[in-house]
């Protein structure tokens, strides 16, 4: 049998760093370590979540403006989770005075606006990532799929012209498409709950009581009196049920049918809003 090539690791094939470079490595990460503190740490992890924030919407975006993704339920969910990752971490910077003097020297940023409107293309030009299209979406702080819905249900509505301030990058957003962020994180919130074996009613009642509010507010700011969809008296049903469990939780079977409620509704939501 011929010997293995003299590149090829064998069984007995070892490395080991010599003690003196070992020893120059160490000394040499020590002095130019960048975490000076914990607020340095975990300001570093967060601009690090960041940056595998921009990459995956980056290819999401892209995908679906070249058809690539035809389950549009899948992608407004994957798509509402990156942007809401990044809006907590956005957060964290806003509620932290000191984080955010720590990102504007990270950044190189001394001209870093206090409300991070301008984060975004500092971040780009520091780290040089070419996401323009997750930039955007960030910004707008919408799925691509809500944004579309949002222009035409307002389109086909008689109400108000009154916006709300995205609190993350203070860019306007229509009220109805704010109510269909708002619905689409009830549902993904609702299932998560179903999913981490949430039971009780403290627990679901209050979820599920925020989706069906915040559907009949969609109605009312419409003015879509008529709007309805497959599988959304099964919410009313499953509310009033939550609210008669009193100090029982809901046995494994009634879980799994009512995720199933919601998973079904969810979809049928998308495509009724179609018909507005």
């Amino acid at each position: 049998m011929n010997s293995p090539p003299s590149y090829a690791p064998t069984s007995s094939t070892s490395f080991t760093i010599s003690s003196i470079n070992d020893s120059k490595y160490h000394s040499e990460v020590t002095k130019s370590s960048l975490v000076k503190s914990s607020l340095h740490k975990s300001t570093y992890d967060a601009l690090a979540e960041i940056f595998s924030i921009l990459p995956t919407l980056e290819m999401l975006e892209n995908s679906y403006v070249k058809d690539y993704i035809t389950d549009k339920e899948k992608f407004t969910s994957t798509s509402y989770r990156l942007i809401h990752q990044y809006q907590i971490i956005a957060k964290g910077f806003l509620d932290d005075s000191q984080k955010l003097e720590i990102l504007k020297e990270v950044l190189a940023a001394p001209d870093l606006s206090p409300d991070l409107t301008n984060f975004l293309p500092r971040f780009s030009d520091k780290f040089n990532i070419n996401t323009p299209n997750a930039i955007n979406r960030l910004q707008v702080g919408i799925p691509a799929t809500i944004e579309q819905l949002s222009g035409h249900v307002e389109s086909n509505s008689h109400a108000g012209t009154t916006s709300v301030v995205n609190v993350v990058n203070s860019t306007p957003v229509s009220s109805s498409a704010t109510l269909l962020v708002q619905i689409t994180a009830n549902f993904l919130t609702c299932m998560d709950a179903i999913k981490l074996n949430y039971r009780s009613k403290d627990q679901l009642h209050p979820l599920l009581s925020e989706l069906v509010v915040n559907l009949n507010d969609l109605v009312e700011n419409g003015n879509h009196k008529e709007f309805d969809f497959q599988g959304k008296s099964k919410l009313i049903t499953w509310l009033i049920k939550l609210n008669n469990l009193d100090n029982q939780e809901l046995s494994a079977e009634d879980a799994d049918s009512f995720f199933e409620d919601l998973d079904s509704g969810y979809k049928a939501f998308y495509e009724s809003l179609a018909s507005l």
